[in-house]
């Protein structure tokens, strides 16, 4: 069967803050989009929140010129199947429910249509096996918040075509996005083994007693994080010289953690139900913090970013095409 190579209609299934903020880029990038969610009464505060995410984006990078296509929001399978060229689910991570949602759009698929998963680590090779149509079916790890970070894990099944996947990457790019082609479908995929290796290591700092976890969050912030977004890490190590990191690897990889599963301080915090914000306590005492508070501050560092990168990019242009 040939993969639709062009696709315009685009279906977003799941109207969480993933499938709104990607309904919004593919809308601002002038396609067709249909916004399913299973739920009809809840469509309409899902308009009026991308409503709402779409003024914050005007009013923060008002010099993006958005060339608005169509935007139709359905509770029904029915226009997906019948219209939709590449859907891009972003419901729960839950291998069951995301084979369930390929099968309810066979109509999309027979078509030539390419099914797109947001999953952030999930197996896609299973996923496209189980739904019957492993060509069409691929990765796309899109970060959050997705209506601002612009990278794209694309991931490739073991079934996956070829055409789908460059297909998907012309796709990300259209809206704005650049895509990063991930060569194995393993869990994590690039971004979130480094992440939860990160993770791993500071809850065992906080359970040896090392450091509390506000301290190790500030070493975070003002060290490493303040020149991740220019230095990445193959970069500092070659910065530093690879024999300094052999050195170091010889004493430190020994006494850094090795545990296979959660840590115990984690799973004692679950299980005392100290999850975090959503129920007032984890590591941090939320009932004290405002989390809408720090994910504007994160909003805001993550435009000052964008519009530093953009800059750059502008000036680069008159060089580039000098050279050229």
């Amino acid at each position: 069967m040939a993969i639709i190579s062009s696709p315009r209609t685009i279906g977003v299934c799941g109207i969480g803050q993933i499938g709104l903020a990607l309904g919004l880029a593919c809308w601002r990038s002038g396609y067709r989009v249909w916004i399913y969610g299973r739920n009809a009464q809840k469509l309409d505060q899902a308009r009026q929140n991308l409503g709402k995410m779409n003024r914050w984006m005007e009013s923060e990078f008002p010099e993006e010129k958005s060339n608005y296509g169509e935007l139709h929001y359905t509770s029904d399978f029915v226009p997906l199947n019948q219209e939709a060229e590449l859907v891009v689910e972003g419901i729960a991570e839950n291998l069951a429910a995301k084979v369930e949602l390929w099968h309810s759009l066979q109509g999309v698929a027979s078509r030539g249509g390419i099914l797109c998963s947001s999953t952030s680590g999930l197996s896609i090779s299973e996923m496209g096996r189980q739904s019957g149509f492993p060509a069409q079916v691929i990765g796309t790890h899109f970060w959050n918040p997705p209506h601002l970070m612009p990278l794209v894990e694309v991931v490739a099944g073991q079934g996956t075509s070829e055409e789908t996947v460059q297909t998907t990457m012309q796709f990300c790019r259209s809206i704005g996005k650049l895509p990063v082609r991930v060569n194995a479908d393993v869990p994590g995929f690039i971004g979130n083994r480094l992440l939860h290796a990160m993770w791993r290591e500071a809850i065992e700092i906080v359970d040896q007693g090392v450091a509390s976890a506000e301290d190790v969050d500030r070493v975070v912030k003002m060290t490493f994080g303040l020149r991740l977004p220019v230095v990445g890490p193959f970069e500092n190590m070659d910065l530093v010289g690879l024999d300094l990191v052999e050195t170091i690897h010889k004493y430190l990889l020994q006494d850094l953690a090795v545990n296979r599963g959660p840590g115990r301080l984690l799973e004692s915090m679950v299980e005392k139900s100290q999850l975090g914000m959503k129920t007032g306590s984890g590591f941090y005492n939320w009932k004290e913090r405002d989390p809408a508070a720090l994910i504007e501050a994160r909003d805001q560092q993550i435009v000052r970013e964008l519009k530093r990168l953009r800059e750059e990019k502008r000036q680069r242009a008159p060089k580039e095409a000098h050279q050229s």
